[in-house]
């Protein structure tokens, strides 16, 4: 019986390091994009750099995720990562182009931080379709805040409030996921004990 209880102990551990992780993960991206939303807003001639180099880290950031997700889950991670590495090759390829549109005078400084911001977030919602509806979450974040980028001058007072019922959505879905999964597990650990006694 202590064994039972010792084994299930170092699972539920190992599956909190992981869940962990991944959140950690997942809010490191989160502060990456909420500061190059503040860059895009506040200095878009720059902004065009900084999307380009969250190229590197949303893709990194996916990869991770998804190789957690799927050791979680017992399956082979292989064919997760092909699929995703595929699909940040294509979106390094669409962020080459961007520049070379840059570089070819059809963009400004401005319009290529938006336009970035726009791809970025398109493919981290795709990305975050497969492995984590937070990563997609991100995703829709960033791709609303290009949308507002385009109408609105100062807009970042409203991507912050965006940001914060993001976060907010965030936190109580991770926190009734884990309710449900704990609820999950007790049952038929009760049962079990009922049935013995």
């Amino acid at each position: 019986m202590n064994s039972v209880n010792s084994e299930e102990t170092k699972n539920s551990r190992k599956k909190g390091y992981r869940l962990g992780m991944e959140s950690a993960v997942l809010l490191v991206a989160f502060l990456l994009s909420v500061i190059g939303i503040g860059i895009t807003d506040f200095r878009p001639l720059d902004s065009y750099r900084y999307w380009g180099a969250m190229t590197f880290i949303l893709a990194i950031t996916g990869m991770v995720m998804g190789w957690a997700r799927q050791k979680r889950e017992g399956l082979p991670p292989g064919k997760l990562l092909i699929t995703q590495m595929v699909h940040w090759a294509a979106t390094f390829v669409a962020v080459a182009g961007i520049f070379f549109l840059l570089v070819a005078g059809r963009l400004n400084y401005e319009n290529t931080g938006l336009v970035l911001l726009l791809t970025l977030g398109l493919s981290t919602f795709l990305d975050g379709y497969r492995v984590s509806w937070g990563f997609g979450a991100l995703g829709v974040m960033m791709f609303l805040t290009a949308l507002l980028g385009a109408y609105i001058e100062q807009y970042v007072w409203v991507v912050l409030i965006v940001i914060i019922c993001t976060a907010v959505v965030i936190i109580v879905l991770e926190k009734s996921r884990a309710t449900k999964l704990s609820s999950e597990k007790k049952v038929p650990a009760d049962s079990g004990s009922a049935s013995s006694d």
